[in-house]
């Protein structure tokens, strides 16, 4: 084989590689970026307004459904309104550094009378660290998982 053939069969082979590894890395759907002031939540249908407390659910179809509340997202799963089976993931917002939204399985909840959230379920999401740890104690806050979130929600508590 040539040097030239050789090379050219090489560049294939990494183009191909390349190709194959961005694919397998896409797979997952993940939220999309939230429009604040230009969409609104699923639940309430009120504006994104403050990115500390915005969450989303993305559905098997890679669909992003946003909220303005963690707790209207917990309202919306826990309301049955999509098909559990459609549910890919469910995404909140960090109210400390809300640059990006984590997985709800990954998030610590505080719940807390002493932040107003957009509708008043009284519930933020933090990453868990010692940030949140000072937050937490600050406030006088429950700590909770996603299920313990969804379980206040499913005994009434909020809107």
């Amino acid at each position: 084989m040539s040097r030239g053939r050789g090379r050219r069969a090489a560049a294939a082979l990494g183009l191909a590689l390349l190709g194959a590894g961005a694919g397998a890395g896409c797979g997952d759907p993940a939220p999309r970026a939230l429009m604040l002031g230009q969409e609104e939540c699923a639940h309430c249908h009120m504006s994104l307004a403050e990115a500390r407390f915005t969450a989303a659910l993305v559905t098997t179809t890679g669909r992003t459904v946003p909220f303005d509340d963690p707790g209207c997202l917990a309202r919306y799963v826990a309301s049955g309104t999509l098909d559990p089976a459609r549910i890919h993931s469910t995404w909140v917002a960090d109210f400390l550094a809300p640059d990006g939204l984590l997985p709800t399985g990954r998030a610590l909840f505080l719940a807390t009378d002493q932040v107003r959230t957009p509708m008043h379920y009284g519930v933020i999401a933090v990453r868990p660290g010692p940030a949140a740890d000072s937050l937490a104690t600050a406030l006088g806050a429950e700590r909770l998982t996603w299920d313990g979130v969804l379980a206040r929600v499913r005994a009434g508590d909020g809107p």
